[in-house]
């Protein structure tokens, strides 16, 4: 994974970006006097990108860049490539479900069942670093409760040791599988966003096919496969259709 740490140089940039942006939702309904040169912010932030720097603040200013210029694609693009390094990024997140919110495909998203959002606030809580962080730790808790139970004098009541390895075993258990689900979406390649206006989805890879839907910029989708320089999509609710390679872009860069 390469390394989040920024220069004292890209720490500046962020600063004094800061003080002319803020969180979208904080700035709706503030009537202000002169307006940011987000523009201007962009072409300095893609720089700091293209030098190779990957920080999710960085990903996160970005995406509030593309939005104010209204280019909804591209500032969805980069909250989840944000949200991607630290899945527990406060103004990322909060960034990314004010874009839903604007979203004209924001009925093709199924509302999620209680459990299944509970399961994904719980592997949101915590980055993909803290998580194994704790898991290394927990797996050495775990090591240490078992030679605790394997080093107790024969004949002696061992409930104790057997009480403790059964809970930190579970708690391993836990954290291993919400780190494999968190690895998982980290390295998933086929998670993409429509960057264009619009896109529509034909029954085949070509214009000649029929059209079976039409959706913004903004949603996300799963590339299922590839056809030349036509990719067959998921989109949120199930459907899927063929739309030009050249409408979405991956959020793993």
């Amino acid at each position: 994974m390469k390394s989040r740490n920024i220069s004292l140089t890209t720490a500046i940039f962020l600063l004094i970006f800061f003080f002319f942006t803020a969180n979208l939702s904080a700035q709706q309904g503030n009537g202000s006097e002169q307006t940011p040169d987000y523009e201007t912010a962009l072409k300095t932030l893609l720089a700091l990108e293209q030098k190779g720097i990957v920080n999710a603040d960085l990903y996160n200013q970005i995406g509030l860049s593309y939005y104010h210029q209204g280019l909804m694609g591209k500032a969805v693009l980069y909250f989840l490539r944000s949200l991607r390094l630290e899945s527990n990024h406060k103004e990322a997140r909060n960034n990314l479900e004010y874009a839903f919110s604007q979203s004209l495909d924001a009925e093709l998203y199924p509302q999620p069942t209680f459990l299944a959002d509970l399961f994904r606030k719980g592997i949101d809580f915590f980055s993909l670093n803290t998580l194994a962080i704790i898991t290394l730790i927990i797996l050495v808790l775990t090591i240490l409760c078992l030679h605790w139970l394997l080093q107790s004098p024969h004949g002696e009541e061992k409930t104790v040791q057997v009480m403790w390895l059964l809970i930190i075993g579970f708690i391993l258990v836990l954290c291993s599988v919400l780190l494999a689900f968190k690895y998982k979406d980290y390295n998933n390649i086929n998670k993409a966003v429509i960057i264009g206006q619009m896109a529509d989805g034909c029954s085949g890879p070509g214009e000649e096919y029929g059209n079976l839907f039409t959706v913004h910029a903004g949603l996300i989708v799963h590339i299922s496969r590839m056809d030349k320089d036509w990719a067959l999509v998921t989109l949120p609710n199930g459907g899927a259709g063929w739309v030009h390679a050249s409408v979405l872009e991956r959020v793993k860069p």
